[in-house]
């Protein structure tokens, strides 16, 4: 099973008629090697082969799906890499687009659906029961995924007021749907409305059946960075090895490390063409963890060995 090859990058970033945030997403998607992008909220009632290859990649023209949006308001992208996969029996409801994703390698086939949840009691209410609808139409292995706009516990705010009748609405239809809630590493909440005392909620959710599970026992859901969106993009990999391998760890004693300072000044005051502030920002973060990386294979080695052989030593010692 080539569980490495399932990179899935999911996000809302609000709106892809914007170049700034087409740049967003085509950066985020080669940083995590994503092979299957879900996307919300694209703000585009058209989408076309150029537009795919420009943001996700040439590797995506090939097998796609939309849902348009509505004036200004909503839109769906579901995209996977020929390299992989194909995409088929693509099926569309008001706020959700699913579709099978055969895996090239050893043509095991699955579900996955993409949603983008509405904002308004009542149209969450019929949303809930849209999800409960797709039962028939979804294989036993089947991944739902994307901003819900719902939380599934109280937990998932950081305040007080929540709607507790969309909470069990929303409960039920999972157990209705038998799926697993997928644990996430990263951060505890997906959006947070950026002011001074903000509002913090998972509204992003990522769900699997037990089947699902079973092909990506695995598998490995982690929230990542982006700075020109207020929802966290999402990053699900079959393999937790693979999940692990890429990502950055700032280490807190690296502070007092001879040299640490220069290299983050240096690679931060390097010059930049953009102009645009957030596409400054986030090339400045990218070439800063870049070049701490290089920074810490030069300068300390690999941790783990120095750490085991530590260990080890102790061990004797004791």
């Amino acid at each position: 099973m080539s569980q490495k090859n399932v990179n899935i990058f999911n996000w809302n970033p609000r709106g892809l008629n914007n170049k700034v945030r087409r740049d967003a997403v085509r950066d985020l998607i080669r940083d995590t090697h994503a092979s299957i992008v879900c996307l919300q909220e694209t703000k585009l009632d058209l989408v076309d082969d150029a537009l795919i290859s420009a943001t996700l990649g040439p590797s995506f023209t090939a097998n796609y799906a939309f849902l348009p949006a509505i004036g200004t308001s909503g839109g769906m992208i579901l995209s996977v890499s020929d390299a992989f996969f194909t995409l088929s029996d693509v099926h569309v409801t008001a706020n959700t687009l699913s579709a099978s994703i055969t895996m090239l390698s050893e043509g095991t086939t699955w579900s996955i659906t993409c949603v983008y949840g509405p904002q308004g009691e009542s149209e969450k209410l019929m949303f809930i029961e849209e999800l409960k609808g797709l039962k028939a139409i979804i294989q036993d292995a089947w991944l739902l995924l994307g901003n819900f706009n719902l939380i599934t516990k109280a937990s998932d705010k950081n305040n007080l007021n929540i709607n507790r009748r969309l909470i069990g609405k929303f409960r039920a239809a999972r157990d209705f749907l038998v799926l697993k809630d997928m644990r996430m590493d990263g951060r505890r909440f997906t959006w947070s409305n950026a002011q001074a005392d903000p509002v913090l909620t998972k509204i992003d959710h990522v769900f699997c059946t037990a089947e699902w599970d079973t092909l990506f026992p695995d598998a490995y859901l982690q929230a990542i960075t982006s700075a020109c969106s207020d929802h966290a993009p999402l990053l699900l990999q079959g393999s937790v090895a693979s999940a692990r391998k890429h990502s950055f760890k700032f280490k807190e004693f690296w502070l007092r490390m001879q040299g640490f300072k220069e290299t983050v000044s240096e690679a931060w005051n390097k010059d930049i063409l953009a102009t645009d502030p957030i596409r400054r920002v986030h090339i400045k973060l990218a070439r800063t963890a870049k070049a701490l990386k290089r920074w810490q294979r030069q300068c300390i080695g690999d941790l783990r060995i120095q750490i085991a052989t530590a260990k080890e030593i102790i061990l004797r010692m004791d």
